[in-house]
């Protein structure tokens, strides 16, 4: 009997072993719908007046807004400088720049945001006396 019971121990203690080494999880579980939103995540890094900021945005809109934001600001005054990652900061040597004009905040607001998507960094101003958006982008 004694032989038994070590026996059944060792088969017990060896299966234990045995499920603790498996990687995939052996308890089955209901399976139930999950859904999982798959989003893209936009990060917006901009300079106001010397002061780096960086904020991730879940959606297109809230860039959008953001820059809108950012374009009130220039327009008081503000120094503004808005890039994303795909702008590489290391390109100080020779810099490509494309100037641009806008009559509209909103104007402005998308150029920038087809310009940062693009590679570059875009710095803005506002020309009080001509009341337009001065749009600079640097790659």
């Amino acid at each position: 009997m004694n032989k038994k019971v070590l026996s059944v121990a060792l088969l017990v203690a060896l299966g234990l072993v045995a499920t603790s080494c498996q990687k995939e999880n052996t308890l089955d579980f209901a399976s139930g719908t999950t859904t999982s939103r798959a989003s893209t995540v936009y990060t917006v890094q901009y300079v106001v007046n010397g002061i780096l900021h960086s904020e991730s945005f879940q959606d297109e809109e809230d860039v959008d807004a953001l820059l809108m934001y950012l374009m009130s600001l220039v327009r008081e005054g503000y120094d503004v400088i808005v890039f994303d990652n795909n702008y590489n900061l290391n390109t100080h040597s020779s810099k490509e720049v494309v100037n641009y004009t806008a009559l509209t905040d909103a104007d402005a607001t998308k150029w920038a945001r087809n310009k940062m998507q693009e590679g570059y960094s875009v710095h803005v101003f506002y020309d009080k006396s001509n009341n337009t958006f001065i749009c600079k982008a640097y790659r």
